[in-house]
């Protein structure tokens, strides 16, 4: 158990459902600068809701917001993942940039979900530090949705 990453390229087609049947939250990666890897976000969700729990943690994250031939808005990915009850972050894996929260986010949200908690962790208290957004930068640099 645990977090599963998913790169939404072709390539990674063949990675078989028992690598993420397990997960408690996967982080699903897009390319801002590439629109079929955007436009097979529905397909990659159709699958993961068949092998996975259904309280899951997810996560989208467009990345490569470094890059100036963008394809992707980040209004749509933002919608995309309102649309879908995940979280949602753009970040920029050259730069550094977002990647360290993305991870954050998710594993906070994870602890914030009992029914996600292997039950042989019964009696350990889990509860992460209270992170209070400060409204004047609520959402800036990523936007929790779920």
């Amino acid at each position: 158990n645990g977090l599963f990453v998913l790169n939404t390229f072709e390539r990674f087609r063949t990675l078989t459902p028992s690598y993420y049947r397990g997960a408690q939250g996967i982080i699903l990666v897009y390319d801002v600068t590439k629109r079929e890897t955007f436009a097979g976000l529905e397909c990659w969700l159709q699958e993961l809701d068949v092998f996975t729990k259904k309280s899951v943690v997810k996560m989208l994250v467009g990345n490569k917001i470094d890059e100036t031939d963008r394809e992707v808005d980040r209004k749509e990915g933002l919608q995309f993942a309102q649309k879908h009850s995940m979280l949602f972050i753009e970040t920029s894996a050259k730069m550094k940039d977002g990647v360290e929260t993305a991870f954050e986010e998710v594993v906070i949200k994870i602890l914030q979900t009992p029914e996600l908690w292997n039950i042989r962790n019964e009696g350990v208290v889990l509860a992460p530090e209270s992170r209070a957004p400060n409204t004047a930068d609520a959402c800036s640099g990523h936007c929790s949705v779920a």
